[in-house]
This record gives C-alpha cells, structure tokens and sequence, in this order.
C-alpha cells in the first residue's frame, strides 16, 4: 500500500477508535495496537499484553512530549 494511503486509512481508524472510546487516547491506542475487541472483553481496559502496553506507554510519552 502506499504510504500516503496506510497514513490516512491508519488516521482514520484511529480516529474512529477514539470515538468508540470516549476520547480515551489510551485505550484507542490498545485497540489499534491489540484490537477493538480485546479492549472491550477485558473490561474497557488495556489488555494484559506486554506488547500492547508497551505500545501504549511509548505512543503516549512521544504524544505527551509533543503536545507540550
């Protein structure tokens, strides 16, 4: 796929995760990373997946230092 097209399709997505999510960045960012589903069968939590909290923890710093 083109780049282009993967960033607006991706931004996309994650857009709609957002909404589904209340504005949670956190847990639209488990859903894009581990899944919608995964979020909602653990409770609208992230779930236990190292990778996805790790996902999660690093996506969020890189955010928190932009938005500064």
């Amino acid at each position: 796929m083109e780049p282009k097209v993967n960033a607006q399709v991706g931004s996309r997505y994650l857009a709609d995760l957002l909404r589904m999510f209340d504005g949670d960045k956190e847990l639209a960012l488990a859903a894009y990373n581990a899944g919608e589903g995964a979020v909602i069968k653990y409770g609208r939590q992230i779930p236990p997946y190292p990778e996805t909290q790790q996902y999660v923890a690093k996506v969020m710093r890189i955010y928190r230092t932009l938005v500064r």
